[in-house]
């Protein structure tokens, strides 16, 4: 008669009985090594006992993706210290994927793609009006903002990023044109 490769018990007849790997176990045996419940479904060997799905993610969690909250299991994107699936890495304006290759901006926390950033979130250049982007030189002076080469004298039109200037109401002059 066989017996019960956890308990050393033997099997009544007519009972069930749980197979792995050429062992044969009571079914309330065969049990996760942390949580002693009987596994019923997923497992995983450890150490030569076996862990419940639970218990084995406890020990060792997967990452998660920062929008859905699901187990990633295949490539995913990790952005500002947030994992993602591909499919889950939106714009947070258009709602369209980025790709793990393009420029991102972040606006709130959240990933942005290039061209909603630049249409909607970027700061807009005093003088020509376009967007204002990431590793670009710009000045700020009484909340507004120029890209370093459109910073110019309102009258002469000389660049004066790197100079001294003077504001006479709304106008921002060189020294020469004072």
């Amino acid at each position: 008669m066989s017996t019960c490769t956890s308990c050393h018990n033997s099997f009544p007849a007519g009972s069930r009985i749980t197979e792995f790997d050429g062992k044969q176990y009571h079914p309330d045996c065969f049990a996760c090594a942390d949580c002693r419940k009987p596994i019923t479904s997923q497992f995983y060997p450890f150490n030569n006992e076996y862990l419940c799905s639970a218990c084995h993610e406890a020990r060792f969690p997967r990452k998660r993706c920062g929008k859905c909250g699901s187990v990633i299991t295949s490539a995913g994107i990790t952005f500002a210290g947030a994992s993602y699936h591909a499919a889950c890495f939106l714009c947070v304006t258009c709602k369209q994927p980025i790709s793990a290759q393009s420029k991102i901006s972040m606006v709130d926390g959240q990933p942005c793609c290039v061209k909603c950033y630049e249409d909607k979130h970027a700061k807009r250049c005093s003088r020509c009006q376009k967007a204002i982007v990431a590793d670009v030189e710009y000045l700020e002076f009484e909340d507004k903002y120029w890209h370093k080469e459109c910073f110019t004298c309102s009258k002469c039109q000389k660049c004066i990023a790197e100079e001294s200037f003077y504001q006479d109401g709304n106008l921002i002059l060189c020294k020469d044109c004072i």
